[in-house]
């Protein structure tokens, strides 16, 4: 009998090792997470874009006129 009670200590004591190593690497991995969000900057890219109808104006006048022309029939 005292040698099962044995065996059972020994797998708490490892089970509880084992729980323990578990919980530290969640809280390690819980920072690591923690400072590469700090670090990460989320930033809309400014807007480089060009006047599309402008273009449009310039390059090709009949087409401009259609489109707005269409623009103007849309309530």
């Amino acid at each position: 009998m005292k040698r099962v009670i044995a065996i059972a200590d020994r797998a708490a004591l490892v089970s509880l090792k084992l729980l323990a190593a578990l919980n530290l690497l969640f809280f390690l991995s819980f920072i690591v997470v923690l400072l590469l969000a700090s670090r990460a900057h989320a930033e809309a890219p400014n807007c480089a874009g060009t006047d599309l109808l402008t273009a449009l104006e310039k390059s090709d006048p009949a087409t401009f006129q259609k489109v707005e022309a269409e623009a103007a029939a849309v309530p």
